[in-house]
């Protein structure tokens, strides 16, 4: 099951990459706002990752699958914040360049879902605050649901 996760991982990351390419890139400065994209977005998708070895442990039978998983979530529970708040900053670094690139045609689907999708960050941001500050169920749920919807909201956001 790890290895279909990790396989999973691997061509979604080799197919954004793909299809990055082949929207080709109007300048240097758009190569690299999109460069840092694909980081953030693998950062993300490394935290993201926290709620599948979450699950793991919880439905694995297997009691040294459930001990190996538990050290490797020990351990990167350690840089969640981290490696957010590098992402984060990768995509305001984006969006900043995007907006000076494409400043006279701000009112495009891909503008306004960029838009949408830092707004879902903001939000998903501001629920991991909280739940770093008191976690409660409610928190955890929150701050989970919002890490969905803002990965189902970021493919909409490649692909359009």
């Amino acid at each position: 099951m790890i290895t279909k996760w990790l396989t999973v991982n691997l061509l979604t990351i080799f197919i954004i990459i793909i299809w990055s390419t082949l929207q080709g890139y109007e300048s240097s400065s758009i190569f690299l706002s999109k460069v840092f994209a694909q980081v953030a977005f693998i950062l993300l998708l490394i935290n993201l990752n926290m709620y599948f070895i979450f699950l793991l442990i919880r439905k694995s039978k297997l009691r040294d699958v459930k001990i190996r998983l538990a050290k490797i979530s020990k351990r990167m529970m350690k840089y969640h914040v981290a490696i957010a708040v590098t992402a984060t900053v990768l995509v305001a670094l984006h969006a900043g360049i995007m907006l000076y690139a494409h400043y006279e045609n701000l009112f495009i689907r891909k503008t306004i879902s960029g838009a949408l999708l830092i707004g879902i960050l903001s939000i998903l941001i501001f629920s991991g605050l909280l739940r770093r500050r008191k976690a409660t169920g409610k928190r955890r749920k929150f701050h989970f649901m919002m890490a969905f919807v803002f990965f189902g909201f970021l493919f909409l956001h490649i692909f359009l």
